[in-house]
């Protein structure tokens, strides 16, 4: 019996049970149902981290608040290399923390067996990258009117030269976050893809009628033994996803605000 039938059958988004209404779909999909259960140990490991007693930190740090700690530090460092106002460093960071830190879930949570990789759906990632792209570039707007467009313009430069980048520089900035999306969808997307093409041979070599010769054993002994960093990539890859999504949506923020320090 073959039970992987294609490396994408995992991105496939199943209907579990449909609560169609007249102009809202809540229908109960296996994407619903990974979002519930990582939301969920996220839930409980706030509760973790919490004395039951005073509601509130542990004195001592312990493993998960080190780790924490060390996500606040990397991700500060990020923000302060990229954005060079040190106001807008202090208004973004619990943004680009809380953005960092869901990301980091959902890329882990798709190493999980029988998880869906929920970071492979472009239109998941577009569903919380977008709005907040788009919420701080009209917050900019409003807040900056007509004089937001200096930020395509550098200073010193002739009017010439300044006309011909002009639509090159606004080009550049509306892809950054178009960019950010593909970079991970594919990269998270290609890593799963090719440890299902792994799994696939293991299991249709096992299955097949000469599974009991000693070189077809061996055979499929040395695929496990490739498996094994393979699937340890992943988890990096998950990681490094990450650093690399928050530094270029750290870009986009310089980008957005970079009047004050270009004039």
């Amino acid at each position: 019996m073959n039970f992987f039938l294609s490396p994408f059958e995992q991105f496939i988004t199943d209907a579990f049970l449909a609560l169609n209404f007249t102009y809202v779909d809540f229908t109960i999909t296996n994407v619903t149902v990974v979002f519930f259960i990582l939301l969920t140990s996220l839930f409980y490991v706030g509760l973790i981290l919490r004395e039951p007693n005073t509601n509130s930190l542990h004195p001592i740090p312990t493993i998960v608040d080190g780790h924490f700690h060390l996500a606040y530090i990397a991700i500060q460092s990020i923000l302060e290399k990229h954005v060079a106002v040190r106001y807008y460093q202090q208004v973004m960071f619990p943004l680009t923390f809380s953005l960092g830190i869901f990301l980091l879930i959902l890329n882990l949570g798709g190493n999980l067996p029988l998880f869906m990789s929920l970071t492979s759906q472009f239109a998941i990632i577009s569903a919380f990258s977008l709005p907040t792209i788009f919420g701080i570039f009209f917050w900019q707007v409003e807040e900056r009117g007509l004089t937001f467009f200096r930020t395509f313009h550098a200073p010193g430069m002739s009017s010439a030269l300044a006309i011909t980048l002009f639509p090159i520089e606004i080009l550049t900035y509306v892809m950054r976050p178009v960019s950010i999306i593909c970079r991970l969808c594919s990269n998270i997307m290609s890593g799963h893809i090719i440890a299902k093409v792994c799994l696939h041979t293991i299991f249709a070599l096992g299955q097949s009628k000469g599974s009991s010769s000693i070189i077809l054993s061996l055979l499929v002994s040395v695929l496990v033994f490739k498996l094994v960093p393979l699937l340890i990539l992943e988890v990096a890859v998950s990681v490094i996803q990450v650093y690399v999504f928050l530094v270029i949506f750290c870009m986009f923020l310089a980008d957005t605000f970079g009047h004050h320090y270009r004039h």
